[in-house]
C-alpha cells in the first residue's frame, strides 16, 4: 500500500496561549494534522448553562434535532419559547409537473422505457399524499411540539430578507457559473443575523435579565475558562458536524447562543427522540433547503415507519437541485470543451456543472486525446460560456496550492489573529472547503491582503475546490473562521492551449 505523501508528520516547537492545553501541549508530540481528533477537555473549556430566570428561545423547524432540543430545554427550565421563521412559501411542485429528461439509454429500451414509465407513476401518487407547502407542514409540527411541550409557539415571517439576503444573491452567483452555499449565508444573515435580533428585541420587551437562542445544529460554543471567551467548537458526533455552517456568524453572537446536540450522536438522538414520544422522531433528516426537498409531515413519517415504508427523496417531493435552478436561472446555451479546446458537446448553461463534477463522457476517443473517460469538469468561463473538462478525478487542473478567501469572518479575538497565523507556519491549522471534507487541507501560510481577503497556502494541493464555495479554518477542534472562496492558484501551472475548435462527436453518455 503506497502511502500518501501528503500525509506528513510535523514536529513543532511553536507554543501559543491562544488556547490552553490540551489544545497545544508545551512539549507537542508528532500528529498528523489532516486526521487529528482532539476530545474536549473540561478543564479548559466550560459548557454556557442559562440560569433558572433566562429567556430561552429554541428555533424550531419542524425536523426531529430541534425537536429534541426544545425537549431537553423545556423539561429543565420553565421560561422556554419555540420559535419557526418562515423562509419560504412557495407550494410544493408535484413530481408529474417536473420535466425529467430520459436517457438516451432507457429511450432506445422499450423494456426499461416501459419499468420506467411505471415507476414515475407510483412515485408521482406517492408523492401527492404528502405534504401540502413546505412551511406549513412545518409549522403544523412546530406547533405540535410546543403543545405537548406547553410552551408558547412564535411565528416569524423571513421570507422577505431569506430572498433578499440569500436567494436571489444564490441565484445571481449560480447564473455566473459560480458554486455558493447558500446554507452558510442563511445562517449568518437569517437564522443568527434578523432572527437573532428580532428574538433580542422580544426578550427586551419582556424585560428578560439574560437570554438565549438554542438551534438542533450539531456544533459547541464553549466558555475558554482563562480569558472567558466563546468559542465555536465540532460536536461529539463529527459525522454529522455542522460547524462549516456556521463560521461566518458573527463571534459577537456566539455569546448567547446554545448547541445542545454537541454531547450526542445522532443515533442516540433519534433513540431518544423516539423513547421521549416526540411526535417528530420519525421525521427524515433534512437537506438544507426547504424548497428543494419539501419536509414530510410528522404524522405522514411515523405512519410509513410503522408500516415499514421508508419515505425516500423520490416520495417527498424531492426536485433535483438542477431542476429547480432551471426555473429561476434562463438557459444560455454554450460550448462543452476538453482542456485541449475540442468541442464535444453543448451545456445549458454554466450552473448546470460544478468543478470536480463528472461531465457523463466515459467511453470513446476525442480528436488529439489519447486518453479515454471518465471526464471531470475543470473550469468554468464565463467569458466565453464555456465549460472545461479534462480526463481523470485527479487530474492536475483539479489540484489547487493556495486559495484566496474574501468576505473574511475572524471567530477569534483581533489581537489573537497574530498568533493564528504562527500557527499556520508551523502545519497546525487545516481548512475545509466542503461541509464534512475529510481529510482536511493543511495550511502552510496565511497572508493578510487587506479589505477581509486573506490568502490560504497549502502544504500539498487540494482538489476540486470551486469559486464562492467556502473555506472554513479550523485549529483541531476549534473554528477560527471562515470566508467566500474568490481566487485559486493551481499546483501544476500549465497553461490550457486550444488545439481544435469543431464540433466532435463522442461517443457514449452516462
Amino acid at each position: 500500500m503506497m502511502r500518501n505523501p501528503r500525509l506528513r508528520i510535523y514536529r513543532s516547537g511553536f507554543r501559543s496561549d491562544l488556547f490552553a492545553p490540551p489544545y497545544l501541549p508545551r512539549n507537542p508530540p508528532q500528529f498528523r494534522c489532516q486526521f487529528a481528533r482532539y476530545s474536549h477537555d473540561s478543564s479548559v473549556y466550560a459548557d454556557p448553562v442559562p440560569s433558572p430566570d433566562d429567556s430561552i428561545f429554541v428555533a424550531l423547524s419542524g425536523g426531529v434535532d430541534s425537536s429534541f432540543v426544545a425537549h431537553l430545554l423545556a423539561n429543565k427550565y420553565t421560561n422556554v419559547t419555540g420559535v419557526y421563521m418562515a423562509n419560504w412559501t412557495q407550494p410544493r411542485t408535484p413530481r408529474h409537473e417536473i420535466k425529467r429528461p430520459i436517457s438516451h439509454r432507457i429511450s432506445k429500451n422499450p423494456e426499461r422505457l416501459r419499468r420506467y414509465l411505471e415507476e414515475e407513476e407510483q412515485r408521482n401518487k406517492e408523492s401527492m399524499e404528502i405534504g401540502v407547502s413546505c412551511t406549513e407542514t412545518e409549522w403544523n409540527d412546530v406547533c405540535g411540539v410546543c403543545q405537548d411541550l406547553k410552551i408558547p409557539a412564535i411565528r416569524i415571517n423571513l421570507e422577505k430578507e431569506y430572498w433578499t439576503e440569500v436567494f436571489q444573491p444564490m441565484i445571481d452567483r449560480y447564473s455566473i457559473g459560480r458554486t455558493p452555499n447558500p446554507d452558510v449565508d442563511c445562517n449568518r444573515y437569517i437564522k443568527f443575523g434578523k432572527l437573532y435580533d428580532l428574538i433580542e428585541n422580544i426578550a427586551n420587551q419582556q424585560g428578560a435579565s439574560k437570554w438565549w437562542l438554542a438551534t438542533g445544529h450539531y456544533a459547541r460554543t464553549a466558555i475558554h475558562k482563562e480569558t472567558g471567551r466563546t468559542h465555536l467548537l465540532k460536536p461529539k458526533d463529527q459525522t454529522k458536524d455542522q460547524t462549516f455552517y456556521l463560521a461566518t456568524v458573527l463571534r459577537s453572537r456566539l455569546h448567547n447562543v446554545l448547541f445542545p446536540m454537541h454531547q450526542y450522536t445522532k443515533k442516540e438522538v433519534r433513540e431518544l427522540a423516539i423513547n421521549m414520544k416526540i411526535r417528530t422522531a420519525y421525521k427524515p433528516d433534512s437537506q438544507g433547503l426547504c424548497f428543494v426537498q419539501p419536509t414530510v409531515s410528522a404524522k405522514a413519517a411515523e405512519q410509513a415507519f410503522r408500516e415499514g415504508r421508508k419515505i425516500s427523496s423520490s416520495t417527498s417531493g424531492y426536485r433535483h437541485f438542477r431542476d429547480f435552478l432551471s426555473e429561476y436561472i434562463p438557459e444560455k446555451e454554450g460550448n462543452i470543451v476538453t482542456y485541449k479546446g475540442v468541442v464535444v458537446g453543448k451545456h445549458p448553461g454554466l450552473w448546470s456543472a460544478t468543478i470536480g463534477q463528472r461531465n457523463g463522457i466515459t467511453t470513446g476517443k476525442i480528436k488529439h486525446h489519447e486518453e479515454d473517460g471518465p471526464w471531470y469538469v475543470i473550469e468554468k468561463r464565463q467569458e466565453t460560456n464555456e465549460i472545461v473538462i479534462a480526463p481523470g478525478r485527479n487530474n492536475r487542473w483539479l489540484l489547487s496550492s493556495a486559495m484566496t478567501c474574501t468576505e473574511w469572518s475572524w471567530l477569534v479575538d483581533d489581537e489573537k489573529i497574530s498568533e493564528v497565523y504562527e500557527l499556520a507556519k508551523h502545519g497546525e491549522l487545516t481548512v475545509r472547503c466542503r461541509p464534512l471534507q475529510n481529510p482536511m487541507i493543511t495550511i502552510k501560510q496565511i497572508e493578510d491582503l487587506g479589505n477581509g481577503n486573506i490568502r490560504l497556502e497549502f502544504i500539498g494541493s487540494a482538489h476540486g475546490i470551486a469559486l464562492d464555495q467556502y473555506g472554513v479554518l479550523y485549529y483541531r477542534d476549534i473554528v477560527l473562521g471562515g470566508g467566500r472562496t474568490e481566487s485559486i492558484e493551481l499546483a501544476y501551472r500549465e497553461n490550457l492551449q486550444p488545439v481544435e475548435t469543431e464540433q466532435e462527436p463522442h461517443s457514449g453518455v452516462a
